[in-house]
């Protein structure tokens, strides 16, 4: 986990905080397919993601084509219990994403509203909602891009893009011997 004694982090409400919000998203990330986490060994609380579903890429030609793997970085900033700028927090590592949410020059993406100290499951679960097009913004005006937000209104059909959960669905079985 990351060394949040080293990073600055002397207020022991937010190293508690952090250390909570990891343990859960490595809980998360064990109990499915799609996702893994990776947490630097020391520095400042920083998550890496890598969601393995499909979402989709824009290519140099312009062409909407699937991909399976995405990388986002969440960085927690030491008041990250009274603020929380998206903005700042976090950052998409993969190009060309295509999605009204994400922006098509800057690796920002927008995954509606964060609230001071939001759990770091859910802001997962709402960048996994992002990726597979379970949630997008339908309003040009206010996409980070609009070009992706006018094609997502006439995809629609196509939604979820990934129709998998990202938490693997227990599996109850019944065993009878036969005898």
């Amino acid at each position: 986990m990351n060394d949040l004694h080293e990073s600055g982090a002397a207020d022991p409400v937010f190293r508690s905080f952090m250390e909570c919000q990891l343990k859960e998203g490595l809980e998360l990330a064990a109990a499915s397919d799609l996702l893994s986490l990776q947490l630097p060994p020391v520095g400042p609380p920083t998550v890496v993601a890598e969601f393995r579903c499909t979402s989709l890429v824009c290519d140099r030609d312009g062409g909407i084509r699937e991909a399976n793997e995405f990388h986002v970085g969440i960085w927690f900033p030491s008041d990250y219990l009274r603020r929380a700028n998206p903005f700042e927090m976090l950052r998409l590592f993969t190009p060309h994403v295509w999605h009204p949410n994400i922006s098509s020059e800057a690796p920002f993406l927008c995954i509606g509203r964060l609230t001071p100290g939001m759990a770091l499951v859910d802001i997962l679960y709402q960048i996994f909602d992002i990726l597979t097009y379970r949630k997008y913004n339908p309003l040009e005006h206010d996409a980070l891009n609009p070009a992706a937000c006018a094609w997502a209104r006439a995809n629609q059909h196509r939604f979820p893009i990934d129709p998998r959960p990202l938490k693997r669905c227990p599996l109850e079985l019944e065993v009878t011997p036969h005898g």
